[in-house]
């Protein structure tokens, strides 16, 4: 997983174009919100699983690509969330064995296959929150700074403190 070619399909391709590129490139003025499509990649599953917001896929034409190397490249990071997401997603699976068994022992197998929907479905919804707070249409460029400012204070006073559970999984996990 996470080793080869992947496309983002349909609005959310569209939506990630707009997160990912200069908001307007004819104006000298214009913000970068992300680098590349990777980096929305990365953060998008935990932003939807935060949000609680999943996405079903879209197949209308548009797509967005992110290349092998760049999956490569960022593969820990994006185990690292798959398994974060598969160990906490309890309204997926109930059971804590069974979501270990998810996040690890089936990670990789054709088990992982529906695992996988769920996890991109996620990927989905995270791009819908980051475009929605960050990218607003309505708004100038010179405003994606204080709407960037605003979603971080947000994202901290919502989930700042909430680490405690990720911590005793992971001790859990380790045992």
């Amino acid at each position: 997983m996470f080793v080869k070619d992947h496309a983002i399909r349909g609005t959310h391709a569209e939506k990630l174009k707009l997160l990912a590129r200069t908001p307007d490139e004819s104006k000298s003025k214009s913000v970068k919100i992300f680098n590349r499509y990777i980096d929305v990649y990365v953060l998008a599953p935990i932003v939807g699983f935060l949000y609680t917001q999943r996405a079903e896929l879209d197949k209308s034409p548009a797509t967005a690509q992110i290349l092998a190397s760049q999956m490569l490249n960022c593969q820990k990071e994006l185990e690292f969330n798959y398994r974060l997401i598969m160990l906490l997603d309890k309204e997926y699976e109930p059971d804590l064995e069974r979501r270990i068994n998810k996040a690890f022992r089936d990670y990789g197998t054709d088990k992982s296959l529906p695992d996988m929907d769920r996890y991109e479905e996620y990927v989905r919804g995270g791009i819908d929150v980051l475009h929605k707070k960050l990218v607003d249409p309505s708004k100038l460029p010179e405003d994606y700074i204080t709407n960037l400012y605003e979603f971080m204070e947000d994202f901290e006073s919502r989930y700042g403190q909430g680490a405690d559970e990720v911590i005793d999984l992971c001790q859990l996990a380790r045992s």
